[in-house]
């Protein structure tokens, strides 16, 4: 399966060598470059051993090309959003900016698919409950 990701900003690649390769601040201030795993639902990264990241520590992850802020708030909590091309389909792919917290959304024309533990399959992104 042929995926790609990019900025939703600048369209410029963010994948490369296997890798999703992100810019990223701590809550401390401390900057970084994070790589992450294109596999959803994964949540390891790779990152310098002096760049830390305590588990629940908010972060802040940036594009490295136009250095946007990739931040989104939907429900009063912030995802980092970027976009992936699978299959001639373009997805919005939101994960939380809390170390640790594994819930990752990817939201598309006419779907709606929910990776991790910490994510609610029952709710849709904006809140609203399934209609059964």
């Amino acid at each position: 399966m042929e995926r790609n990701f990019h900025c939703p900003f600048c369209h410029g690649q963010l994948y490369i060598n296997e890798r999703i390769i992100l810019s990223a601040e701590n809550e401390n201030g401390h900057r970084g470059i994070i790589l992450l795993t294109p596999d959803l639902g994964d949540y390891r990264a790779i990152k310098h051993p002096a760049f830390e990241i305590e588990e629940g520590q908010h972060t802040d992850f940036y594009c490295p090309i136009c250095h946007a802020d990739l931040i989104v708030e939907k429900e009063d909590k912030k995802f980092t959003r970027i976009m992936m091309l699978e299959m001639g389909e373009e997805y919005e792919v939101l994960f939380s900016q809390i170390a640790g917290e594994r819930s990752t959304y990817v939201i598309g024309d006419h779907s709606f698919k929910v990776f991790g533990e910490d994510a609610d399959e029952n709710t849709n992104f904006w809140g609203e409950k399934p209609n059964y």
